[in-house]
């Protein structure tokens, strides 16, 4: 009980100043080295988006294209609506503006990650085509650090691995779980069958990668489209409430009420928390997927994941 007590207490307190510092301190020194990439690039980003990538093909891995979807299926609807909604839930309207910032300067973040996966990138002898991420460009970067020497293992590549691997089975968990209550609460599914659909679908998964990807790229433009679609709905459809709810989002977000009260540092937590859980920037599950990509520049790969 005491070990559980002290990892809950440390996990607690990273969560809190520095996640902050990581996240926002980390995505601004990005964003400067970068040149404001997220900003003066975003006529590019949407050229390598929906022009180059959206027209690639692979031969070996999957195109650029459908890492971008792979990332999205990730973010859209679990990221974006239980993220969101837990944020305004524990940190008031406040923590939409913090997640807006989040956005923005973890862009940058996302445009190095995926830039540096595609850079190192190995072969995948497994499944074929490609993989990489984090793990592989902080080993390549230690090795090289010391003289280029070939190492087997290096510590923080193998503590982000098995740290990426439990932080990835508790978001499928949450997604799980959500999904699972979705379809009972809607439509009275026993868990139990939700669970086994869930089971074999993760069995395709890691068996048949490429059919998974097929899927994805038929699904998920529907699904981000359907999203996009029924959001810009039900704004329109409470189109007068807008003044109020901006005006409350910025009052909250700088509130002196909340500063007073000590509430302005949950406000801003949860926005950034909140925020990594729908953008996944810094996370380091989007550049995993970018480095299974097969495109002929790195810096367009990052250009799409940026966006």
């Amino acid at each position: 009980m005491a070990i559980y007590n002290a990892i809950m207490a440390f996990t607690n307190w990273m969560w809190t100043f520095p996640i902050l510092a990581l996240l926002i301190g980390g995505g601004l020194v990005i964003t400067v080295a970068c040149d404001f990439v997220q900003i003066k690039h975003f006529g590019y980003m949407l050229k390598a988006t929906f022009g180059d990538a959206a027209h690639s093909k692979s031969e070996e891995g999957i195109s650029s294209w459908s890492a971008m979807v792979a990332t999205l299926a990730n973010t859209i609807g679990t990221g974006n609506i239980i993220g969101v909604g837990s944020a305004i839930a524990l940190g008031g309207p406040g923590a939409v503006f913090w997640m807006w910032v989040t956005a923005l300067i973890g862009s940058s973040t996302a445009f190095v990650e995926a830039t540096l996966a595609q850079i190192y990138k190995e072969k995948d002898p497994v499944y074929g085509g490609y993989r990489g991420g984090p793990a592989y460009y902080m080993h390549r970067f230690i090795q090289e650090k010391r003289g280029g020497k070939k190492k087997r293992y290096v510590g923080i590549s193998v503590l982000f691995a098995i740290s990426g691997l439990i932080c990835w089975c508790g978001i499928s968990q949450v997604i799980s779980n959500s999904v699972t209550s979705a379809f009972h609460n809607a439509f009275s599914v026993p868990p139990l069958y939700t669970t086994i659909v869930l089971v074999a679908l993760a069995a395709v998964i890691i068996f048949r990668k490429t059919a998974t990807v097929k899927v994805l790229d038929v699904l998920v433009p529907v699904m981000a489209g359907c999203y996009f679609l029924i959001t810009v709905i039900l704004i329109c459809m409470n189109f007068s409430a807008l003044p109020g709810v901006f005006s409350r989002i910025f009052e909250e977000a700088f509130g002196i009420r909340q500063a007073v009260a000590g509430g302005l540092g949950t406000v801003v937590m949860n926005g950034v928390k909140r925020g990594l859980f729908s953008n996944e920037a810094g996370s380091g599950s989007a550049p995993c997927a970018a480095a299974a990509a097969e495109s002929d520049q790195p810096v367009k790969l990052g250009l799409t994941q940026a966006l």
